[in-house]
């Protein structure tokens, strides 16, 4: 029995669990047929859900290879009536946006929700993205939960109205939302079958789905008058409240919504201060009457938003339209305005914003501990084949050489921490490769490589390839394939063998770049570092030889996380190394260089291996320069 089967429980039933699982709850409850993503935190564990219970619940998943691929085929399942779901992170919906920006203005009868998880304070993402402003650019209307209860509660308020309006619905969450626990009252699943339907009829049912330009004026007028529906039926919903925290006759009126409100509560709760709160439920569009039934006669009134001053300047407007003279005080004007542009707003800063707004001491007090905390980058796991392939990477490419290399999304982006510094230039997913080419149009005699993770070459960077290939364009690629979509927590991918359903087919990478005209491909076992070394001289020597281009060479290991679990539960898991202190001459090599976090330093400034990380993969042993080398395998060691 899988911990996700409490998801499929009765009603009247209370679960505690995360916001994500809150989410998946309600596409059950909703009767979701159809759900797609591509897995990115802070949306994953959605994933890792359906993986374990969709079968279970009756709904078709799929991980689909990219976000713009997993909402076409959302958005066209409920345009012929079956209720869909469609998630992704952030700046997923950048790959999707052509489709997103679509969407309203074509009839869904069959409903389609699309879970975006933000992240402000780029907790897991290249930048704090705010995706409320494709809200307006696409005509759609954004709800924002604020705990677990309200992921499923939104959830199934969004289908209601998707269903009811044929038209799409947006949920913008946040990691904080995403990631926090709590109690989820269970209600009933809803059973009834979907009327699927798909005919010439159909096809051309108000307005039909081709926008052309005789077509597309009252396709966007239909788009207008869904999302003005949906805000007058919105407009009085509980889902905006107002709110009354401490006693007294209120110190501050706020307006806020989402994660934000959290921070806001729990902040004035410590503060002492009394306050009224409208909590929004929808962003966009707007709930006007509320606003305004809130903002009165006018007075101040302060706006709670993470990242942009989105809400603020609509409420601005808004006041300024209707005559009302009222102080609507955001992050415009303020004099850390930048500043409060930046980051999440968690209960400890709320505190220093509304302590500063009043003038009043925090009271926060921080007590410095007397033991200096040592600093901790981020790092990849101990015995990941990366980090072997990045050691080859650098001897290959010869002395000073490692700004000639270009990052992708993945765990190899951290190969640009030290003591690699491989990977200079990351834009997204896919850009690797085309960043590479332009460095190796303009150092043409440089050894330029950029590396890719299996499922990012399936996501995006296939067309950069091509291009390469096609503009005769001379670089390396090193594709880092361990078989697994490993960052977001091991979701299956075409080059995985296995699927959202089980078994299937292993699509391989080898024959894809030999099919795109790719001469130069060449697959080592990550950890033999000699042969990964020789693999990439002789990738160098082919591109820049008469005839040369596109080299590849193939990193080929597990995911060393992944499959270190899996040998530790069925005990196959070797055992860990030590370091002989009489042949160690302390060269420090394994630790400087090699920088295996299961590697350490003692208080001495000796090297010693830390048995707790180490999975025996014995990579270091290649690492030492010394002939007899000092790395010993444990024998009687016993892993627990």
């Amino acid at each position: 029995m899988s911990e996700f089967d409490q998801l499929l429980g009765d009603s009247e039933g209370v679960i505690n669990v995360m916001g994500n699982y809150g989410f998946v709850r309600g596409m059950i409850e909703s009767g979701v047929q159809v759900a797609t993503c591509y897995p990115g935190s802070p949306t994953a564990e959605m994933a890792n859900a359906m993986l374990a219970i969709s079968e279970k619940a009756g709904i078709y998943f799929e991980i689909s290879t990219n976000e713009k691929v997993a909402l076409e085929i959302a958005a066209t399942s409920a345009i012929v009536g079956r209720p869909s779901v469609c998630w992704m992170k952030s700046v997923g919906l950048n790959v999707a946006s052509d489709t997103a920006v679509q969407l309203a203005y074509l009839s869904m009868p069959g409903g389609l929700v699309v879970i975006l998880g933000d992240d402000p304070g780029h907790l897991s993402s290249q930048n704090e993205q705010d995706n409320r402003y494709y809200a307006r650019l696409g005509y759609l209307p954004f709800l924002e939960p604020a705990t677990p209860q309200e992921a499923k509660d939104y959830f199934r308020l969004a289908m209601r109205l998707s269903r009811k309006h044929k038209f799409p619905v947006f949920i913008r969450t946040t990691t904080r939302t995403c990631h926090q626990t709590g109690p989820v009252q269970l209600d009933d699943i809803d059973k009834a079958p979907a009327q699927v339907i798909w005919n010439n009829e159909t096809m051309q049912r108000e307005g039909g789905y081709i926008p052309l330009p005789g077509t597309f004026p009252p396709m966007k007028k239909k788009a207008l008058e869904n999302l003005e529906r949906i805000r007058l039926e919105l407009d009085t919903h509980l889902i905006n409240q107002t709110f009354q925290v401490g006693a007294g006759k209120p110190e501050l009126r706020i307006i806020t919504y989402g994660h934000t409100y959290q921070s806001t509560v729990s902040a004035l709760t410590y503060l002492g201060i009394s306050a009224e709160i409208l909590k929004l439920g929808i962003t966009h569009p707007l709930p006007t009457n509320t606003i305004l039934d809130f903002i009165g006669e006018g007075g101040e009134i302060l706006v709670f938003e993470e990242l942009d001053p989105v809400i603020e300047n609509e409420i601005k407007l808004l006041c300024f339209n209707k005559g009302i003279a009222a102080r609507i005080t955001g992050k415009s004007g303020q004099p850390d305005e930048l500043d409060l542009m930046i980051g999440e707003y968690d209960p400890t800063r709320m505190v220093k914003v509304i302590s500063g707004h009043l003038g009043i001491e925090s009271g926060l007090n921080f007590g410095e501990s007397s033991v200096e905390v040592p600093s901790r980058s981020p790092q990849l796991c101990p015995g990941c084949g990366h980090r072997t392939a990045f050691f080859a990477a650098k001897r290959a490419m010869g002395k000073d050489k490692e700004a000639f290399s270009t990052a992708d999304i993945g765990c190899y982006s951290l190969g640009f921490l030290p003591p690699y510094r491989l990977g200079n230039l990351l834009y997204c997913m896919g850009s690797g490769a085309p960043s590479a080419t332009a460095i190796s149009r303009a150092f043409p005699d440089e050894p330029v490589l950029s590396f890719v993770g299996d499922s990012t070459f399936f996501h995006a960077a296939m067309p950069g390839i091509v291009n390469a290939v096609y503009n005769k364009h001379r670089q390396v690629i090193m594709v880092m394939d361990n078989g697994i979509t490993a960052m977001t927590g091991h979701q299956p991918n075409p080059n995985s063998g296995f699927g959202s359903r089980g078994q299937a087919p292993k699509i391989p990478i080898d024959d894809i770049l030999k099919a795109f005209g790719v001469k130069f491909v060449e697959r080592v076992p990550s950890y033999q570092i000699s042969k990964v070394e020789d693999a990439l001289k002789r990738a160098f020597e082919f591109a820049h030889s008469p005839d040369g281009g596109v080299a590849v060479v193939i990193q080929d290991e597990p995911c060393a996380l992944r499959r270190s679990r899996m040998e530790k539960k069925a005990g196959t898991l070797p055992n860990p190394l030590r370091i002989d202190p009489d042949i160690c001459r302390n060269i420090q090599s394994c630790l400087k260089k090699f920088a295996c976090p299961a590697i350490e330093s003692t208080s001495e400034g000796k090297v010693e291996i830390n048995t707790d990380l180490c999975i025996g993969c014995a990579s270091c042993v290649q690492t030492c320069p010394l002939t007899n080398k000092p790395m010993k395998r444990i024998d009687d060691f016993r892993r627990v």
